[in-house]
């Protein structure tokens, strides 16, 4: 079976997929679903798939969640339970030099997308098997084999593993609110600029790149767009949402790669928690953020063609004024905001890029404008998702927080996309200045 055909089929039917690709990958999914109402009954079931009866367990969940449910299931089940309270708000300490407990052969994360990273982290850092239960769907970054963890105020992304199975409480999905369906349908419609960085790289710097993974998650967004066409705010728009969310997750399992959840706009949404979280202000979630800075990346990105054809010099980037904004702007550590700075390609290397966006101008372009028109429409949808129709996403954010994102954000997560680019071309050293 293809990649193709897959997405096209329900959630479960992925589990145990495993396949040869024309890219020379081998895809291979050992990830166990159990989603449904009261699924959470099936805890033990699920339990057994990481772990015996018997074993330690170290129990992740985000501070303000109910979970004496889950434990006193736990232990009925002969597992010993041992909680790990985290926040987004304290940020997520490294482990480094931490044991996790004698008898501990397992992680459970409780609760959402951060909650998920913290215990694939603690997992992968413990050589455990993870599962993770869901209770809030605003993150479509469930399955993806990494992890972004807070690294002295900058965010730093860990390689992990996928969690071993996915369980969900699927009734809990239609009490959630407008915002948490905004947020994930944000966070999945914006793997369109992700998928686009993804191309560039590959044809400007030789990334390699599975275009079965690239048709697939295309593909996928493209049937969620039309199944909400219409719906808008209705009772079945979270489990549509949410099992969209798990595919375009599975595929980045599939693929072993964080490439489809590390965009342009990702790296801006990272840079903006980091200036609200320094300014001591509220931000909106993670999707919300991502497709906000989506549709300005569609006016950002076409610079890339419009620079190369400028005459006189282009200075390359000022990465003392960008470690300078990092620290006094976004909060982050010196130490660490100077480890995160992605570094000037030499003269060379940015001719060679410069030459094949020539030889691929036409097909980047052509891409460019293939995913501008999906954000047009899914931003319309976005907005149909709030009560009030989008009406409080205006002046949300100014100009300077904005431009400042922009600039930083290639520092966010390493990856070489669009961005980056525009970056080493010395373009959005102007967004910097005051």
């Amino acid at each position: 079976m293809s990649l193709k055909e897959l997405t096209g089929r329900a959630i479960n039917d992925w589990s145990g997929y495993d396949a040869e690709c024309s890219c020379g990958k081998r895809h291979k999914l050992d990830t166990a679903f159990f989603l449904g109402a009261g699924a959470e009954e099936n805890i033990l079931s699920a339990m057994n798939v990481i772990a015996p009866a018997g074993c330690g367990v170290v129990l992740v969940r985000e501070r303000g969640y109910e979970v004496e449910d889950l434990k006193r299931l736990l232990r009925r089940g002969g597992y010993l339970v041992h909680e790990r309270e985290v926040s987004r708000g304290d940020g997520f300490a490294v482990l480094e030099g931490e044991t996790v407990g004698d008898g501990v052969r397992a992680v459970l994360g409780v609760g959402g997308g951060y909650v998920c990273d913290c215990a694939k982290y603690i997992a992968a850092f413990a050589s455990l098997k993870c599962g993770m239960v869901v209770r809030v769907h605003s993150s479509a970054s469930f399955l993806v084999p990494s992890a972004s963890i807070d690294g002295g105020g900058m965010p730093r992304l860990f390689k992990t593993d996928a969690p071993k199975f996915v369980l969900c409480d699927t009734a809990r999905l239609q009490k959630a609110s407008g915002n948490i369906n905004a947020a994930l349908f944000g966070e999945i419609a914006s793997r369109l600029v992700a998928l686009y960085d993804w191309r560039f790289s590959s044809l400007v710097r030789g990334e390699k790149i599975c275009d079965e993974i690239y048709d697939a998650a295309l593909g996928e967004i493209d049937g969620l767009l039309a199944a909400l066409r219409g719906i808008g705010r209705g009772a079945e728009t979270a489990g549509i949402l949410f099992e969209s969310g798990l595919k375009l997750s599975a595929l980045a399992a599939l693929e072993d790669s964080s490439r489809l959840f590390c965009g342009g706009d990702t790296a801006c949404a990272l840079a903006l928690e980091m200036l609200m979280k320094h300014e001591e202000r509220k931000s909106r979630l993670r999707g919300e953020n991502e497709l906000l800075f989506s549709m300005l990346l569609l006016d950002i990105y076409p610079k890339i063609f419009e620079a190369r054809k400028q005459d006189g010099f282009l200075p390359p980037p000022d990465n003392n004024m960008r470690l300078e904004k990092l620290v006094e702007y976004l909060g982050a550590n010196e130490r660490a905001a100077a480890n995160s700075i992605t570094p000037y390609l030499p003269e060379k290397v940015m001719a060679l890029c410069d030459y094949r966006i020539g030889e691929y101008e036409d097909e980047l372009k052509s891409e460019l404008q293939k995913f501008s028109t999906r954000l047009k429409a899914a931003y319309k949808i976005f907005r149909r998702l709030y009560s009030d129709d989008g009406f409080s996403l205006r002046g949300y954010l100014d100009v300077s927080e904005t431009q400042l994102c922009l600039a930083l954000a290639p520092e966010m997560t390493g990856k070489y996309g669009a961005l980056t680019h525009l970056k080493n071309m010395g373009v959005t050293d102007a967004y910097l200045l005051d």
